[in-house]
């Protein structure tokens, strides 16, 4: 455990730094790619039927695979597009103290929106036995419909945090949020909520429907990235 803790910290520190450096375009087509590997992967697992004494990663449900091989196609093209566009940089606003609150707004809904989605997707002993299976499926429904719009909602907050920006340091706040929300790892959250929402037998409740529904996250995440790459006077 000490181990993968370690490796993981470092692969964050690596792809921070290369923001912070300044190859915005190589760490984010990365990025991109692992999320496009993950949908094909996804895709892949649920081409076979379901077979829980399977040795590697075990389904306990079925679901249909197009819907991941279609995310999969679509960040392939966000990356083709990542190379294919020009710099737009400008300088939008002097960096000043309502960048940070919206950097600390993005990071903080980030966070809530996350552990209010597990709220609805993973309900206490209590809840799941005063509901039906029914009343379970409407609640992960709700759950990762507040993980999409609230992804969202924090995404366009660091967006307008990495606006901020001076003559002398252009790229300041870019440089910044990219490096931040990559060592955070925020770019990985679509892929574990699928991972939860497939794959979960410590509980009985588990919705692979609604898996491709909560990798889609990764659309908008790819959206922030382009744009904020873009804005980017040097983008690697």
């Amino acid at each position: 455990m000490i181990i993968r803790i370690l490796i993981a910290g470092f692969a964050s520190s690596v792809t921070g730094m290369s923001y912070l450096v300044g190859l915005a375009r190589l760490t984010t087509a990365l990025l991109l790619g692992f999320g496009s590997l993950v949908a094909f992967v996804f895709g892949l697992l649920f081409l076979l039927p379901p077979e829980e004494g399977r040795l590697w990663f075990p389904l306990y449900g079925e679901a249909p695979p197009w819907p991941f091989f279609m995310i999969c196609v679509m960040l392939l093209g966000a990356v083709l597009l990542l190379f294919r566009q020009k710099s737009g940089f400008e300088v939008v606003e002097e960096v000043s103290g309502d960048h940070f609150k919206f950097l600390l707004g993005g990071v903080g809904g980030y966070l809530l929106t996350f552990f209010t989605a597990v709220y609805f997707w993973f309900p206490s002993e209590a809840r799941k036995l005063a509901a039906d299976e029914s009343g379970l499926a409407v609640g992960a429904l709700v759950g990762t419909s507040i993980f999409f719009l609230g992804l969202t909602v924090s995404l366009y907050f660091l967006y307008r945090a990495s606006l901020g920006s001076s003559p002398e340091r252009p790229d300041l706040m870019r440089r910044f949020v990219l490096a931040l929300f990559a060592f955070l790892q925020f770019d990985k959250l679509p892929a574990l909520a699928a991972y939860l929402l497939v794959y979960s037998p410590e509980t009985p409740v588990i919705f692979p429907h609604m898996a491709a529904f909560a990798l889609a996250a990764y659309i908008p995440v790819a959206l922030f990235l382009l744009k904020t790459v873009r804005g980017m006077r040097q983008g690697g």
